[in-house]
């Protein structure tokens, strides 16, 4: 079987493409709504997590010595831990897939709004299993390909905008006092937390992970971000910012290129199919790599029917206020739950693991 490796540079690109889409768009509207004006003091005071999730990540890969998760847990204490453990990582996995679409789909509907759901979602998660079929690899190039682009347009945007900022609806800061801000600092988490990604593929990198590449990543995190949030307050204000469903992309209806040049919008729906196309080949690429599923045939199967069940779950007829409700009261805060405990419990089982090194797994799964 043909192994596959990925530079820190292609896994750097694939966990920004793929968290900057909770990071830049999902969060931003549930913080806005949560801390108001305060929204980008919250999301600053967010980043002392690093202080507990960085070093906790690097210890537990440096004690993993490059092995694949699934074989680690199970060769340092068997079965019984490994399978149920892996199982919950799985179902959290397939879960952010839901959401993912789900999200993906709402979005379409605002420029689709009479083609069915069913047909956006199986057309894009054809693409997706595309990607995700030809494994890691092929994740790291169309992130490298595609995510410049990205990048490319957010700076644009925030350029072309700058007539429409107005500074002083930032202030005055933590009007309300401190609790706003201290509510608001979950939902950055809930994609900061997605850094623990990083053990699911740390086995297809060519070179050990350096700590200097998390910070980068960590403020690569902060900035996709903060940046959009504080546009959407000098830009629309923090009342009226907290009122729309994706402010980031919001921030493209405001841009126009001299008198003639306007309805610049329909780019974002190219950044914003980006990072769902690298976050969804990614996540089904991890479920059978994580259960080690080594037989094609088999590989694709199970492939295919998560993607089935993905495009089931996100097409049920949902209120989308109810679903962000549920996002950002029992989802987003439950997912910071389950991978803060994830590292700590990970933290504590490599304290105990067999120091010798293991089989090193890149193959393409």
């Amino acid at each position: 079987m043909k192994n596959q490796t990925l530079s820190l540079l292609q896994m750097s690109l694939i966990l920004i493409g793929s968290t900057g889409l909770v990071n830049h768009v999902i969060i931003i509207p549930m913080v806005l709504d949560v801390s108001a004006r305060d929204s980008w003091i919250a999301i600053l005071f967010s980043c002392v997590s690093y202080l507990f999730l960085l070093p906790i990540l690097y210890f537990i890969q440096k004690r993993m010595h490059g092995e694949q998760l699934f074989l680690w847990i199970k060769r340092n204490f068997g079965i019984f831990v490994a399978y149920p453990l892996v199982a919950i990582i799985l179902l959290y996995l397939f879960s952010l897939s839901v959401v993912t679409l789900k999200e993906t789909l709402t979005f379409l509907s605002f420029y689709l709004p009479k083609t069915p759901k069913l047909f956006l979602g199986a057309a894009f998660s054809i693409i997706c299993f595309y990607n995700a079929k030809h494994g890691i690899q092929s994740i790291g190039l169309t992130a490298g390909i595609l995510l410049p682009i990205v990048i490319i347009l957010g700076f644009f945007v925030m350029t072309a905008n700058f007539p429409n900022k107005d500074f002083s609806f930032l202030k005055p800061y933590m009007e309300y006092g401190t609790s706003p801000v201290i509510k608001g600092m979950i939902y950055p988490i809930s994609g900061f937390v997605e850094f623990g990604f990083i053990l699911f593929i740390h086995h297809h990198l060519k070179t050990k992970l350096k700590f200097s590449t998390l910070i980068w990543i960590g403020i690569i995190f902060l900035v996709l971000t903060i940046g959009p949030t504080i546009g959407a307050i000098i830009e629309f204000g923090p009342f009226v910012a907290a009122k729309q469903r994706y402010p980031a992309f919001e921030e493209w209806r405001l841009v126009s290129i001299g008198r003639y040049i306007e309805h610049l919008d329909f780019l974002s729906v190219y950044q914003w199919f980006v990072g769902a196309f690298i976050r969804m080949s990614l996540l089904s690429f991890l479920i059978p790599d994580l259960l080690q599923v080594t037989n094609k045939k088999v590989k694709y199967g199970l492939q295919l029917f998560i993607f089935g069940g993905i495009i089931l779950l996100s097409i049920l007829s949902i209120n989308d206020t109810a679903f962000y409700l549920f996002l950002s009261r029992l989802f987003l805060p439950g997912t910071v739950v389950f991978m803060l405990f994830l590292f700590v419990l990970l933290a504590f089982l490599s304290m105990f693991a067999n120091k010798k090194k293991g089989v090193k797994t890149n193959e393409a799964q």
